[in-house]
């Protein structure tokens, strides 16, 4: 919601500067009425891109101790292609394929899919244009075309969770379920699929409202952990997030309880609760 509203408003002040601009570029001449009208198109689509780019580039960061998470070590080979890292772990069957959060640089969810991988479940971190799930929401195909699993789950973390399930609804063929990091699905995810969600009760970023309507759309097969002291932040490593709770764990031990659940969730063939 916040980003429509967003959208709407970078629009209109867009096209208002656009306008402004064309009285004073057609101050004292005689312009058509088209001609003024398609200047006032051509300056607000031009201020348009230009907001909208600088929008895009003020993002955040992953912290420099993620580097040693896109090494391989451990037993988990870590390689990157133009589309996404891979993180490849002792286990075979299944995998996952990682949408990250809007603006978060996708480098800081290293950590989380390196230890992920390290307990059986291989992982798939996507990289994305402008680091926007929404400019590429079909992106797990150049995983999913390429590798061969038993199983694939998606997962994603705010936006990149609400994309993650929107292409698992329309991909049930292929996939066996979601897991959504303080996120929440906006079409229905069909009952042929399972689902995970995980937030924590320190997330100021999370609407709760659309949270708790959005259950009318999760499947029958679902499972929910709340994190005590987790935040919205918690699931990578990137610093504060501007509107986010304090957490009151560290990321390592929110990202901790988030590994035990999924590997829970991908092991078990049967509906089953967490609690923190």
């Amino acid at each position: 919601m916040k980003y429509a509203v967003a959208s709407t408003l970078v629009l209109a002040l867009s096209i208002a500067a656009g306008i402004a601009l064309t009285r004073r570029i057609s101050a004292g001449k005689e312009y058509s009425p088209l001609k003024k009208i398609l200047i006032t198109a051509a300056v607000s689509m031009a201020l348009i891109a230009v907001g909208l780019f600088a929008y895009l580039e003020v993002y955040y960061h992953a912290d420099s101790g993620v580097k040693e998470y896109l090494k391989s070590s451990s037993g988990v080979k870590v390689s990157e292609s133009k589309d996404a890292y891979f993180f490849d772990g002792p286990g075979s069957e299944s995998a996952v394929v990682f949408y990250p959060g809007a603006k978060v640089e996708e480098a800081a969810y290293a950590p989380l899919m390196f230890r992920l991988a390290r307990q059986g479940t291989d992982c798939f971190l996507l990289k994305l244009p402008f680091r926007m799930a929404i400019f590429e929401p079909n992106a797990a195909d150049d995983v999913t075309l390429a590798y061969d699993y038993d199983h694939w789950y998606l997962m994603g973390h705010s936006l990149g969770g609400i994309v993650a399930a929107e292409y698992d609804a329309k991909n049930t063929e292929e996939t066996d379920g979601v897991i959504l990091l303080a996120s929440y699905p906006t079409v229905p995810v069909p009952n042929s699929e399972r689902l995970l969600s995980i937030y924590g009760t320190n997330d100021g970023c999370l609407s709760r409202n659309e949270y708790r309507e959005s259950k009318g759309l999760w499947p029958r097969n679902r499972s929910e952990l709340i994190i005590r002291g987790g935040n919205h932040a918690g699931f990578g490593y990137y610093g504060p997030q501007k509107g986010d709770g304090e957490a009151e764990i560290s990321p390592y031990e929110q990202q901790s309880w988030t590994v035990d659940s999924i590997v829970k969730f991908v092991a078990s063939d049967q509906q089953c609760d967490f609690d923190s």
